[in-house]
């Protein structure tokens, strides 16, 4: 991450060469819980939209869910398509 604030010795300029030109591209990760851990893991280049997310439903969590299975999801405004 590049750092937004920086400090000086007053009248001196700060530098920094080691701030990227480019933050390059955002990954986002979806997953479950279990009590055995992770399930149902994906990832994708860019943001999760309603389309992924309702992909990600039906053919990645939904498959591996058992019987009796549980789903409690966050605020996330994609959850309300």
């Amino acid at each position: 991450m590049t750092r937004l604030y920086g400090r000086a010795p007053i009248g001196e300029r700060l530098y920094d060469n080691e701030a990227p030109g480019d933050g390059g591209k955002n990954i986002s990760l979806i997953g479950g819980m279990s009590i055995d851990g992770l399930i149902a893991t994906m990832s994708i280049v860019g943001s999760v939209n309603t389309d992924v997310f309702l992909f990600y439903i039906q053919e990645i969590l939904i498959p591996q869910l058992w019987i009796g299975a549980i789903i409690v999801m966050d605020n996330l405004p994609v959850q309300h398509a």
